[in-house]
């Protein structure tokens, strides 16, 4: 298994120590960015990213920081998955991902030999989680670097429906200032050309439902599916995350729907 992917929220810099301890490990691992540029700390926006990218890739390990509890106890993890491995912190990153690939086991690293002979107290993507990536990749097997569990930690895209409203939160917000949302679109049976009342960050609204940016007029705010199949809050030529003074983690509400 050679393509090792990355996701963090560290940058270019610490992320090029990473690559280095994976090569010093395996010089011919074929190492993959998906990104460094998450916000920093935001769990969900990390996992969304991972959960929306690992289906594109072919038999892959998947190193994931976004990370505000290293240096704690919280347990580095191996989640073994039908197409390959992931690997990062206990914090629910991983699971979202490894769910969509199917979890097989999940496994505590905690056999030190396969970490790096001194250990940051503030940099585990580094020193623990590179290494059990490159040892992964020239066919250690997770269960000889520690233990399998089974109380890990997961982070699920919920959402709530009462009293007619459904309830959910902004997970990503792109250079374009497109908001992705955690409710899926086939949770919803919209048409395009529905008008959908909607409720950001303390704003009422009422937008359309349409097929892609393109259908909507210069600067209006629409409501549309993500290429990864959940709704998504727009702005043609414009940004929606701006206009609604909104970020990755407010809450959206769906308050009404309105066929024409």
């Amino acid at each position: 298994m050679e393509i090792i992917t990355l996701t963090t929220d560290i940058g270019w810099f610490y992320a090029a120590q990473m690559k280095a301890k994976i090569l010093s490990i395996n010089r011919d691992a074929k190492i993959v960015d998906i990104t460094h540029d998450i916000h920093p700390q935001k769990i969900m926006e990390g996992a969304y990213v991972l959960y929306s990218s690992v289906i594109h890739f072919p038999e892959a390990i998947h190193i994931a920081v976004v990370d505000p509890g290293v240096g704690t106890e919280r347990k580095p993890l191996i989640v073994e998955c039908k197409n390959g491995y992931f690997v990062g912190p206990d914090n629910g990153i991983l699971i979202p991902a490894a769910s969509r690939l199917g979890i097989e086991k999940v496994y505590e690293i905690t056999e030190r030999k396969y970490m790096a002979a001194e250990i940051s107290n503030t940099f585990h993507g580094r020193d623990i989680f590179s290494p059990v990536a490159a040892y992964l990749s020239l066919g250690v097997k997770p269960y000889e670097m520690g233990r399998e569990i089974t109380d890990y930690k997961n982070l699920d895209f919920e959402i709530v429906e009462r009293e007619n409203v459904i309830s959910g939160k902004i997970m990503f917000i792109d250079r374009f200032g497109n908001m992705v949302t955690n409710i899926p679109d086939k949770f919803l049976k919209l048409e395009h050309g529905d008008w959908v009342k909607i409720k950001v960050s303390e704003k009422e609204l009422e937008i359309k439902f349409l097929k892609s940016y393109g259908y909507a007029e210069k600067g209006e705010v629409l409501l549309t599916v993500s290429s990864s199949d959940f709704l998504e809050i727009s702005c043609r030529e414009g940004n929606a995350s701006q206009m609604l003074e909104a970020e990755i983690g407010d809450d959206v509400e769906i308050l009404a729907i309105n066929n024409p």
